[in-house]
């Protein structure tokens, strides 16, 4: 291998201009890595076989093309490289290139060799300006600081630190305050003694300013309605405003508020405009101006229902009927009648006694009241009656259901759910008839008889993601409990013969996202569940008294372990019956193959690799890791505007059921076994 060595001149040479770019590497660089480096480079790596043969082959506005060493743009490159040291308080680095030649000259291996040297902190921070404002400023802005005394310097860090000042304070009525960028004013400062940094950031907040008087106008769409709604008042919307005329001015107020007035659904918020007067101007109110264009009060609609309910994807239809601002209040009355299936061949008998249909009919009438006791509070009530259709069995549910939602945090939502619901007795319902094992049988008997259930569910979430249908950076976490028992035991006195059954349910669930190339090319998707659910008190040492059938826990599907199909996946038992402990764990990558088209037609497919591991087993004592199927598989996702509409193929890699010797893939026929038991999903967005 021929070696060159130091920066090199402007110009590419003939000697190196055809080199192609076979890796590029760095040395020294301990604080700093290697993808946070490559991505202040133009200079990239040449791309792989199957990038280069779509590019030179099909198009070239597919795959990426190869990449040749020119000497001008390496040299730029390290410049940019010694200034992100340099912004980064490593004021004495220094940057060398070493470049490695095949021996036919054609290609290149660039190593760039990094001498990082001291990094320099900064021993005092001091922030000047902010005395006129209320004292209490000072707590916002002494919490939560991006960077501290002791911190390592960061140009960029302090850069968000002064956008984190003016937030502050447009907060507390100064939205005109400035950051006063002149070096007598504002400025870091190193010494050559102690190779630190001292540093001043200055503010001039400017005048307070007070929110003004508010106006609301109502646009009018004459083919709807010639005339104003009446029942949206100006008091309606003004109750949802976190701020009123004569408080000081407060971005985060503004933003809140015409958040609240968008999840009314009553209204499409056309616009919400706050003009803030110019610092030389001597008004200090910011007028409110709101327009908006309010729905249909009665809205009557057939649907076309896709879901992936179940783990199983599902088509249906249904008919549903709205009314906005149902008796005032901003309140939303929806009556819907809606049908779905998983198994369309079994066209009619989606209901009959002895068959395998999967199928659900649901009437439900729901109010939803957008704010309750304040307006971070969302309320609803549903009543429903369902008749639900299993492969084992058929139930009949009326179900009664109290719900609230707050926003307890700018990312984190809380949610408190009531449900009441009856169950039909045996006599009603069914259940398989090529059931032969006397024991499901029995269990079956068992878990459809007349039941009442209380259920109280909380449940907790924080999403950190950037996007709500196809996230590509951030996480989501979230935790649910659920009690059933302590209403109907209060009732036992009274009604002596209510059957019920008291159990408790945890889940916890994590869900992480990582864009792998920083442009949504290729994203990184890990999903890891658990449930436990258990009787208590009386129910406890009752065998006769079981956990419902629609609460418990159930593996295999399109969101679930993809080599199995929905509900066919279960340690021990029938997994159509559930059992009472989950598992679940995912890893998903996600590749946007034809990004480069940019043509908002085909660069919407994604080809996703994943591997999904988990099951479930009747108890706690029952579970083993032996016990954890494994699947493997590939799928084609496209991306709608409701999220992306997928197709997964998955296979088993390890399952469990199997005897020994043969549940390993490597232990089974590729074709004749694996590939033959392979399952096709079909899915309405994301798997998690």
């Amino acid at each position: 291998m021929l070696l060159a060595a130091g920066l090199a001149p402007a110009q590419s040479t003939p000697e190196t201009a055809g080199c192609e770019i076979s890796s590029i590497s760095f040395k020294g660089n301990a604080t700093l890595g290697k993808n946070e480096l490559l991505t202040q480079m133009t200079t990239k790596e040449t791309p792989g076989f199957f990038n280069k043969f779509l590019y030179n082959t099909i198009s070239e506005k597919l795959g990426r093309k190869n990449e040749y060493l020119d000497r001008g743009t390496l040299g730029a490159d390290l410049k940019r490289l010694k200034s992100y040291y340099v912004n980064r308080g490593f004021s004495d680095a220094a940057l060398d290139t070493l470049l490695g030649y095949d021996a036919e000259g054609k290609n290149v291996d660039i190593t760039i060799a990094i001498t990082e040297g001291y990094r320099s902190t900064i021993d005092s921070l001091s922030y000047r300006g902010i005395g006129q404002p209320p004292g209490w400023i000072w707590g916002d802005v002494l919490s939560n600081q991006k960077i501290v005394a002791g911190d390592p310097y960061n140009s960029q860090l302090l850069v968000d630190e002064v956008n984190r000042i003016l937030k502050i304070l447009a907060n507390a009525g100064y939205p005109n305050a400035v950051f006063v960028r002149d070096p007598d004013s504002s400025r870091a400062t190193r010494f050559a003694s102690t190779r630190n940094y001292k540093v001043f950031l200055t503010f001039n907040p400017g005048k307070m300013y007070y929110f003004g008087p508010i106006t609301i106008r109502q646009e009018i769409d004459t083919l709807r309605s010639p005339l104003p709604r009446q029942d949206i008042t100006d008091d309606l919307i003004v109750d949802q405003l976190t701020f009123a005329p004569g408080k000081h001015y407060s971005f985060d107020d503004s933003l809140s508020s015409a958040n609240n007035l968008r999840r009314l659904g009553i209204f499409d918020l056309r616009r919400m405009d706050m003009t803030v007067p110019p610092r030389s101007d001597t008004s200090v109110t910011v007028p409110t101006r709101i327009i908006i264009r309010p729905k249909d009060k009665h809205e009557l609609a057939p649907e076309l229902l896709m879901s992936d309910d179940n783990g199983s994807f599902n088509i249906g239809t249904g008919l549903g009927y709205t009314q906005n601002n149902f008796f005032g209040g901003a309140r939303i009355f929806t009556a819907r009648l809606r049908f779905r299936t998983q198994t369309i061949n079994a066209f009619p008998n989606y209901f009959g006694r002895n068959t395998d249909a999967v199928s659900n009919l649901d009437m439900t009438y729901e109010v939803v009241q957008p704010y309750v006791f304040s307006p971070k509070v969302k309320g609803t009530w549903a009543f429903s009656l369902i008749v639900d259709k299993e492969q084992p069995y058929l139930q009949n549910i009326a179900r009664n259901k109290f719900g609230f939602s707050t926003r307890l945090a700018e990312h984190t939502t809380g949610f408190l759910d009531w449900t009441l619901e009856g169950i039909g007795s045996l006599k009603n319902n069914s259940f398989r008839g090529d059931t032969t094992d006397p024991e499901i049988r029995h269990q079956i008997q068992l878990l459809q008889q007349a039941q009442f259930n209380s259920i109280l569910s909380f449940a907790i979430q924080r999403d950190m993601t950037n996007d709500v249908f196809s996230p590509s950076e951030g996480f989501v976490h979230s935790g649910s409990i659920d009690e059933s028992g302590l209403f109907p035991l209060a009732l036992k006195s009274v009604f002596t013969n209510i059957p019920f059954t008291q159990f408790y349910r945890i889940t916890l669930q994590g869900r992480w996202y990582d864009d792998l190339s920083s442009h949504r090319f290729s994203i990184l998707a890990f999903k890891l569940r658990g449930g436990f659910e258990d009787k208590y008190g009386e129910s406890r040492s009752d065998p006769n008294r079981g956990i419902p059938l629609t609460h418990r826990f159930y593996a295999g599907g399109s969101n679930s372990v993809r080599g199995w199909n929905s509900r066919d996946l279960i340690a021990s038992g029938d997994p159509q019956l559930g059992g009472n402990v989950s598992f679940e764990a995912s890893l998903e990558l996600r590749t946007n193959i034809l990004q480069a088209l940019q043509d908002g037609l085909f660069d919407k497919f994604w080809i996703v690799e994943f591997v999904d591991a988990g099951n479930v087993w009747q108890e706690a004592k029952d579970f083993r890791v032996r016990q954890i199927a494994i699947a493997a598989g590939v799928g084609i996702h496209y991306d709608t505007f409701f999220g992306p509409f997928r197709i997964d193929w998955g296979f088993r890699v390890y399952n469990p059921a199997e005897p020994t010797g043969r549940q390993w893939i490597s232990q089974r026929q590729l074709f004749g076994q694996t590939f033959k038991e392979a399952i096709f999903h079909f899915g309405i967005g994301n798997a998690f």
